[in-house]
């Protein structure tokens, strides 16, 4: 049997305090039942980008609680058996960090930890603009391929890797299972040259180089630590770079960018497309055969899906379990059918600084700021990043026709039956209008699924004897 782990992703400031998760588990545990429960980032930090921007990497943020805290969180999961996985954000640290003040000082120990060039090149940040800022204290110009206050680290530097080393030893003494790895494909750069493409300009000096699968391989290729990647790139992701960070590297990753093929291109949020289901749903099935490849419909960083693709949650819940899969990721609330909120029309409300980088770039292109705020409401990651109302798990497990009752029985599939263990996938169609239709085959048995998106008819899983197992309605 292929090894096979199921995830759960809770974003902890949408939620509360340790305290506050630790609370979640039973119910989290009964009705999901996860091997790992993987916490967005939860060390200190001045939140400039949700905590993805790290000033201290060995302490927990007040906002969370204390050491004392985690340490129950451990001991209460494990109570449940289940395991916990911390995010490492391992290609830039926050401005605010006490290494990068020290390098813009000329500290002799820190002065290489950062990557610090005389002049700027031309390429571009995630977070739109120039990837280079001038600090004024240095003289120089760093590298942030994220906001300006993320600079990149400079692993050219050997003292970096020895430091990440330390932060992982020191988390796994204190019990943590391992590490989703945040942007994990982009950590050295190839060379400091100029950039040729447009809109990604840069983009082929820093993206998944042999010497950042190295990195990954001497930080993260042990016994003791579960690793789970997460690939930037969306398309530019091939399935041999996949396996190429995957096989050295980690034990799953998941491709958020396998999601944007549906509605954007090259994942330009500002400029969203009708939902291509024909285009997604190939995509999709094509990834799910890589045994290493975990199989996510939402993260931190997405809309949510029931809104984003205008499915029914049912739906979405049966193409996560029954396509392969060893490593699904499930969202906070993803299993209670949660949709995008009523977001403000005021940009000055949204935390997110990503949200702020889309809707300033409408606003340069033309767009109205009722048309700007229109496209943030329906694509801001911050969508993602609201409180769930918990309370439904309650009403919901009392209703066998509910989103979360709909999961907690594909995953009890997921996890005993054969079929779906080792069954094979067979496409028999998909259609432009979202119908998916395909087979799972194991030895003499055989499953039949049909999803569609469009509602228009009952989603079902059936077997050969013609009795419909799971369906959406």
């Amino acid at each position: 049997m292929p090894k096979r782990k199921l995830i759960y992703q809770i974003y902890p400031s949408a939620v509360g305090s340790l305290e506050d998760i630790r609370a979640l588990i039973p119910q989290i545990a009964a009705q999901i039942g996860p091997d790992y429960i993987w916490l967005s980032p939860i060390f200190q930090s001045p939140w400039v980008d949700g905590g993805y921007d790290i000033s201290d990497y060995r302490k927990i943020d007040p906002r969370f609680g204390n050491l004392n805290d985690f340490r129950k969180l451990i001991a209460t999961a494990k109570r449940y058996h289940i395991e916990i996985l911390l995010d490492l954000v391992l290609n830039h640290s926050s401005s605010a960090h006490p290494w990068f003040k020290k390098s813009a000082n000329h500290d002799p120990r820190y002065k290489d930890y950062y990557v610090w060039t005389d002049k700027p090149l031309n390429w571009q940040s995630f977070f739109s603009g120039p990837a280079f800022s001038y600090n004024q204290v240095r003289g120089k110009y760093y590298l942030h391929l994220y906001d300006t206050s993320q600079p990149d680290f400079n692993y050219n530097n050997p003292q970096i890797l020895r430091e990440f080393k330390e932060i992982i030893d020191y988390w796994t003494k204190k019990g943590v299972a391992g590490f989703r790895v945040d942007s994990a494909n982009i950590l050295a750069e190839s060379s400091l040259k100029p950039g040729l493409l447009p809109r990604i300009t840069g983009f082929t000096h820093y993206y998944q180089t042999a010497n950042t699968v190295t990195i990954l391989e001497k930080l993260l290729a042990r016994p003791d630590v579960f690793a789970i990647a997460e690939p930037i790139g969306g398309d530019f992701l091939s399935k041999r770079r996949f396996r190429a960070l995957t096989n050295k590297a980690f034990d799953a990753s998941f491709n958020i960018g396998t999601l944007d093929v549906a509605d954007t291109f090259l994942s330009i949020k500002g400029h969203p497309l009708k939902v291509n289901y024909r285009r997604w749903l190939r995509k999709l099935a094509d990834w799910s055969n890589e045994p290493t490849f975990s199989l996510a419909l939402e993260s931190h960083d997405t809309p949510r899906a029931p809104s984003r693709f205008h499915a029914d949650p049912r739906v979405l819940a049966m193409l996560q379990f029954l396509l392969p899969t060893n490593y699904p990721c499930i969202y906070q609330g993803q299993e209670l059918g949660t949709k995008n909120p009523k977001l403000s029309s005021n940009i000055n409300d949204y935390p997110g600084v990503e949200s702020r980088m889309v809707y300033r770039q409408l606003r340069r292109e033309g767009k109205t700021k009722a048309q700007a705020m229109r496209i943030v409401k329906q694509r801001s990651r911050d969508n993602a990043r609201q409180p769930v109302d918990w309370g439904a798990y309650i009403t919901q497990s009392k209703q066998p026709n509910s989103p979360l009752s709909t999961y907690h029985r594909l995953i009890q599939l997921w996890r005993t039956d054969p079929v779906l263990i080792h069954g094979k996938l067979k496409i028999k169609r998909i259609t432009k209008t979202g119908i998916f239709d395909f087979y799972r085959i194991y030895r003499n048995r055989r499953y039949f699924v049909h999803l569609d998106f469009s509602g228009h008819t009952v989603s079902y899983l059936q077997n050969a004897a013609g009795e419909k197992i799971i369906k959406s309605r």
